[in-house]
């Protein structure tokens, strides 16, 4: 099954930067690009629904990054990362370029994206672990009559 782009945008906004540096370092060719909206942070507005199917409301804000890079003349690459990691960003945008590259696409499906997605599995993995070892059971005792 192919992978669709905004699955591989939330994985490299997802991913930890590190993993990100050393793919960047395992590719052998330069990669050329140029900064359309250079790394930025800013705020985003995160609405949330009540009982979930309710009118929305405002929850809060949160911060944000961004990067949009044009690589090699014509991919643009888009990084989205919760938090203010410019560098993060810009590595996103670039594998996000990159992707959309048939040069680069397969080398870059097989290899990196594997990588990031059983680390994300892994992550959720605890996550639900923590979430289950919190989880109360309530039940109701009827009175005889």
């Amino acid at each position: 099954m192919q992978m669709k782009r905004e699955s591989w945008i939330w994985l490299l906004g997802s991913a930890d930067p590190a993993d990100l540096e050393s793919a960047l370092e395992e590719l052998k060719d330069h990669c050329e690009f140029v900064c359309i909206v250079g790394p930025e942070t800013g705020m985003l507005m995160v609405q949330a629904k009540a009982d979930g199917s309710g009118s929305r409301f405002n929850i809060g804000e949160m911060t944000v990054s961004k990067c949009i890079l044009e690589v090699k003349g014509k991919y643009l690459g888009t990084g989205w990362v919760m938090g203010s990691d410019l560098r993060h960003a810009e590595l996103a945008a670039l594998f996000d370029g990159l992707l959309q590259d048939p040069d680069h696409h397969d080398r870059l499906m097989a290899t990196l994206i594997p990588r990031l997605e059983e680390k994300q599995r892994l992550k959720t993995d605890i996550l639900l672990k923590d979430a289950s070892d919190t989880k109360v059971e309530f039940f109701t005792l009827k009175r005889g009559e």
